[in-house]
């Protein structure tokens, strides 16, 4: 499959710069890049619903851990 996108072309140098002088393939290092961009992205879109639906209060972890009974296994 073949994208063309327009780039920055300072951004491109840099980036076959640093490919080639990291010895990686521009399209694996490309691949790599926009998998772990998606994933930054839904990240973000399930921390931006769990904020939604927080009651807005901080919890220590001891004492979640000693309400859900593990602080014999845990602490």
């Amino acid at each position: 499959m073949l994208y063309t996108v327009d780039v920055n072309s300072n951004l491109i140098n840099e980036f076959k710069k640093e490919v080639k002088e990291n010895g990686k393939n521009e399209n694996e290092v490309l691949s790599t890049l926009l998998r772990e961009y998606l994933e930054d992205l839904r990240d973000a879109k399930e921390l931006d619903k769990a904020i939604e639906e927080s009651d807005g209060k901080f919890y220590s972890l001891n004492d979640v851990i000693k309400e859900l009974g593990f602080e014999n296994e845990l602490l």
